[in-house]
């Protein structure tokens, strides 16, 4: 992962490596412990080209997290997208058996690292090393596992390396058994990895990040489990109080490149591109109107009105998030900060955030790194832990809600601070705001299966333009969960077909 600064992610191996003959000392574990962040890399993030692997354009952060939502509307013509956000998934649409394919890919090669870096000798390695390369891939494993059991619900929990094809039939487990692995996974993992901001590498508030956002969600559908957002807001808590994060001053600084590895990045998956095979799809997947070469996007999706009318027109957000220029005719700075560029029609906005210079040559092999929890993510789940607990207070929301919206303001009375509610009115700020804050990065999906609100916000979408119809005509609340593919089943009988489907 070549846009990170340490040597150790520089590294981009090309050739199929005998992992017996590599595995003899600590540099070869480094070297393999790479095809663990590159299993994650095209998988986790919102996607990658296709560089000779099946990960091309599938990524979970896109597809799962922010397709069926309401943050976006996908027009006519974008194929299994479309189907995706018109619930209208079979188990035989292709996004589905290939997300499935590339998870469980992924999931074998970081449980090979493991599983043989674990086998290794102290006379090939030194126990504090092993740990450490250990404990990064059961970090990347969790997200691995964490995105197959919200996905599809009933998986199957894979421990160890596949490394033979003579069975295959293994059956789902229970959520609540791929959950406690989860925990499992990075409870060990914090235990080892260092507190420091990692410039790409996972680290201690990483694995506690995670954590804390892993037991949120089983505070929802399905495992409903309450008791675990106090748990929540103590691994949260650890995260704010260990002094190595904090917010970026402005919040158009945080996605641009020199800043893609902040301070305000607890983990971001790292991307280099153009021409390297290490890029990504951040800044052309998501894009204004106008040619790539120019700064403009893919048409891969459109903005839902009712989400760009959510936001305070002197909030910064709204300027950075969505884009009502077209790129052929304005800069990416005129585009933000100059009224006289909005001139799209606003069935035409497009997501933005990400914002690719002009010219460049990026097309979909951006450099862009992924964010996949940033600190603003971690405010906003400590308060609404808190709010699980009737434990919220003014002063929690003002150095949470209230630090985002300040640093939100262009001017002295935009975006008025969050006041202390019920909880239920609480909660109903807090799944705003997360729309607000971190549109695109591939959360909101699982934030409304979560807060209950799933079905309510994919109901009603019947915009004009580039919009293929409103989901919630089709929707079932069976489908709140992705089907098993077919092609799965026919390999593993001992698959049963998520309920209805």
């Amino acid at each position: 992962m070549t846009s990170c600064s340490d040597d150790f992610l520089k590294e981009n191996p090309t050739t199929f490596v005998d992992p017996t003959a590599l595995l003899v000392n600590k540099q070869g574990a480094e070297t393999y412990l790479l095809g663990a962040y590159d299993a994650v890399q095209g998988t986790i993030s919102t996607g990658q080209p296709n560089f000779g692997n099946d990960a091309a354009n599938s990524g979970w952060a896109s597809h799962w997290g922010t397709m069926g939502t309401d943050e976006v509307v996908v027009p006519g013509y974008a194929g299994d997208r479309k189907l995706i956000y018109l619930q209208q998934l079979t188990p035989t649409t292709g996004v589905v058996q290939t997300m499935w394919e590339n998870l469980y890919v992924a999931l074998n090669r970081v449980n090979s690292v493991v599983d043989r870096v674990s086998a290794m000798t102290d006379a090939q390695i030194t126990p504090a090393d092993k740990a450490y390369i250990v404990a990064q891939a059961r970090f990347l494993r969790s997200t691995i596992n964490f995105a197959l059991v919200c996905t599809w619900e009933n998986v199957p929990l894979i421990k160890n390396e596949t490394t033979s094809l003579s069975n295959l039939e293994v059956p789902q487990a229970k959520p609540e058994e791929v959950y406690a692995f989860i925990i499992e996974d990075l409870k060990a993992a914090e235990a080892v990895l260092p507190i420091e901001q990692g410039k790409g590498r996972v680290t201690k508030g990483a694995a506690q990040a995670l954590l804390g956002k892993v037991y949120l969600q089983m505070t929802g559908f399905p495992l409903n489990q309450t008791d675990k957002f106090a748990l929540a807001s103590a691994k949260l808590k650890e995260v704010m109080d260990s002094g190595v994060y904090n917010l970026l001053p402005n919040y158009r600084d945080v996605f641009t490149l020199v800043n893609e590895q902040s301070v305000e990045m607890v983990y971001a998956i790292g991307m280099d591109g153009p021409g390297k095979n290490e890029g990504g799809m951040l800044g052309t997947f998501y894009g204004p109107n106008g040619s790539t070469s120019n700064g403009g996007g893919f048409n891969t999706c459109f903005i839902n009105h009712f989400f760009a009318d959510s936001y305070d027109v002197n909030d910064i957000r709204l300027r950075n998030n969505i884009a009502k220029h077209s790129a052929n005719d304005w800069t990416p700075e005129e585009g933000f900060s100059n009224p006289a560029s909005w001139t799209v029609a606003k069935n035409n906005w497009k997501p933005w955030k990400w914002h690719a210079s002009k010219p460049n040559s990026y097309a979909n092999d951006t450099p862009f790194d992924n964010p996949y929890i940033r600190y603003a993510d971690v405010l906003l789940m400590y308060a609404e832990a808190l709010n699980g607990q009737n434990l919220l207070t003014q002063t929690v929301i003002d150095n949470t809600v209230n630090k985002l919206r300040a640093r939100a303001r262009t001017t002295p009375t935009a975006v008025p601070d969050m006041v202390l509610g019920t909880k239920e009115s609480n909660a109903t700020e807090l799944l705003s705001e997360r729309r607000k804050e971190l549109c695109f990065e591939g959360w909101r999906r699982n934030d409304l299966i979560r807060f209950g609100k799933y079905k309510e916000a994919i109901s009603g979408i019947t915009q004009l333009g580039s919009n293929a119809g409103d989901p919630g005509l089709n929707y079932k609340d069976f489908k709140i969960r992705w089907p098993i593919p077919n092609s799965e089943r026919k390999i593993n009988p001992k698959l049963d077909q998520n309920k209805d489907y």
